[in-house]
């Protein structure tokens, strides 16, 4: 093969990462936190670093066990550098967005020694939906994928009997991994590491027990390095929190408790789910059976095969689901379809996924008319059509040239430049849903002022990093706990976005939010009104636990 005689400045933009920044780097500064979890992840960052207590996370005033501090740690070092802003937390998921990258690049030419396939990888990786909308999303699962293809380079290390390097590197990533989400961090790589001496053909020989007995120790690492942690923040925090991060939290995902943070749902619902997010593959992709028995033998695609599977099937049983907690397990997909590709037993098709996004962009130019017809879409009643003709051009242009396609990157941009105009519509038409700036403000006033402030309903800390508050919102959950709170401080405000609370008085401050209204009143004239009949039964929003 002759060498490329492409300009060295032209491979470099057509690169994957060059692909991912150019794309994915304009949302970090144009969209603002989402309720409810970014906004709520911020406020423990915020509340952090406004009361120097960086031990034991804090939310409204409270202790917050749901999540470990590594990703506040990381917001907050981005603070010292660009002072406090959303973006710099964005910023930060994307820098282990493109971290994730790399290593997938990496660990796909450690086990294929094919440059060709490793590009592809990316690319499977990159064009991924779910990951391309969670790139730079304020979210934990983002750097935890980060910690688990760190993790896989170190058992592909035990593998290769690097085994000083191989415990530190996967010890280190466990204990990154537990410091940001906890033990889940476990059964996302150990089925891999279990799976060994089954992926990598005679390599573990007459070793079997030396290489389980580095990843123990690497297990033992990683513990360490949480428990370093979380011994302190234990004693710190008190009993009840203490029970929290070594017991609530798992136990409770485990079984999907209701009422918990669990999230429960049925045991087939990412059957449905996780196609969905892998989009556009599942439309683009089609296989041939007997090539794939013939990759069944070799160790990229038993590597891959370790990873996806069991992993799926294992949170699969567990009660508590959501999207995002199998994040994770994406980059294993992208090395099987690399890998496949490569190999000849999967080809790419285009037309589908384009007439998949014509679709998809009428509807998104529709939506406008749609709304008013659909309540649930009333949060989108703003949003310009012209987003969904962007859409249509881009699966148009899908479509016409879909016969030519023989590699991913092309359908990988596509999906990406999708995903920066589904959040730039959210911009344009919704984004005044989700901005709580100037309420926020007012509440920043009102305290500053020495008035209080109470919330109706669980807040989830929607308005302390916007507000930059520094003393909390107390939460009332009955109509009688506020009417005691009301007579305490006749001087005060009373906020609440539930519509089963909705006064009869006119608030002093409205706005749309998410797909209702949040609204201020003077707590006078909300206990001399009182709830609004026909609203105090109306059905709120789930009120989201934290994740």
């Amino acid at each position: 093969m002759l060498p490329s005689t492409e300009p060295d400045w032209r491979a470099a933009l057509r690169h994957p990462l060059t692909v991912a920044a150019v794309l994915l780097l304009p949302i970090v500064f144009l969209l603002g936190p989402l309720p409810i979890d970014e906004t709520r992840y911020l406020a423990v960052a915020w509340e952090m670093r406004q009361t120097g207590e960086f031990l034991v996370p804090h939310l409204n005033g409270a202790t917050y066990a749901h999540k470990p501090p590594l990703l506040f740690w990381l917001i907050n070092a981005g603070w010292l550098l660009t002072g406090v802003h959303a973006w710099t937390a964005r910023a930060m998921t994307l820098l282990c967005s493109l971290a994730s990258l790399v290593l997938m690049q990496r660990l796909t030419l450690r086990l294929t020694g094919s440059a060709a396939i490793a590009r592809a990888s990316m690319w499977f990786l990159l064009g991924a939906i779910y990951f391309a909308l969670f790139s730079n999303a304020i979210m934990f699962d983002v750097p935890l994928a980060t910690c688990v293809l760190l993790a896989m380079h170190g058992i592909l290390d035990l593998a290769q009997a690097r085994t000083r390097r191989g415990v530190l590197v996967t010890g280190g990533a466990i204990g990154l991994g537990i410091l940001v989400k906890g033990p889940v961090m476990l059964l996302d790589i150990a089925f891999v590491a279990l799976a060994a001496p089954w992926w990598s053909g005679d390599r573990l020989a007459g070793r079997r027990a030396r290489y389980f007995g580095a990843f123990a120790l690497s297990i033992l690492v990683g513990a360490i390095i949480g428990l370093a942690w979380a011994i302190p923040a234990a004693l710190h925090g008190g009993e009840a929190y203490a029970r929290a991060i070594f017991l609530n939290q798992t136990l409770d995902r485990i079984g999907g408790v209701k009422g918990t943070s669990a999230h429960g749902r049925p045991l087939w619902w990412y059957l449905v789910v996780f196609p969905l997010m892998l989009l556009p593959w599942p439309l683009m992709l089609r296989m041939g059976t007997q090539k794939l028995r013939v990759l069944a033998k070799e160790t990229p695609w038993r590597f891959g095969f370790a990873w996806v599977a069991p992993t799926f099937v294992a949170f699969s049983l567990v009660g508590g689901k959501q999207p995002h907690y199998l994040l994770p397990t994406i980059p294993g997909v992208a090395l099987l379809l690399a890998f496949a590709l490569d190999r000849g037993a999967l080809r790419l098709r285009a037309g589908a996924f384009g007439l998949f996004l014509v679709l998809f962009g009428a509807a998104t130019a529709a939506l406008p008319w749609l709304a008013p017809k659909w309540p649930a879409l009333g949060f989108a009643a703003d949003v310009s059509p012209l987003w969904g003709v962007l859409i249509i051009g881009i699966g148009v242009a899908l479509v016409v040239g879909g016969a030519r396609l023989l590699q991913p990157a092309a359908a990988a941009v596509a999906m990406v430049a999708v995903a920066l105009v589904i959040k730039l519509a959210v911009i344009q038409g919704a984004g005044e849903r989700y901005d709580v700036a100037a309420l926020a403000a007012r509440i920043h006033d009102a305290q500053q002022r020495g008035q209080a402030v109470v919330h109706l309903g669980w807040h989830h800390g929607v308005f302390e990093f916007a507000g930059r508050l520094t003393h909390p919102v107390p939460a009332l959950e009955t109509l009688e706990a506020f009417q005691t709170w009301a007579h305490e401080h006749p001087d005060g405000y009373v906020v609440s976005f539930y519509r089963r609370f909705r006064f009869r008085a006119g608030p002093v401050y409205a706005q749309k939010f998410r797909g209702g209204e949040v609204s201020m009143w003077t707590a006078a004239d909300a206990l001399a009104s009182g709830v609004d009949p026909s609203s105090s039964h109306a059905g709120d929003e789930p009120d989201e636990s934290d994740d």
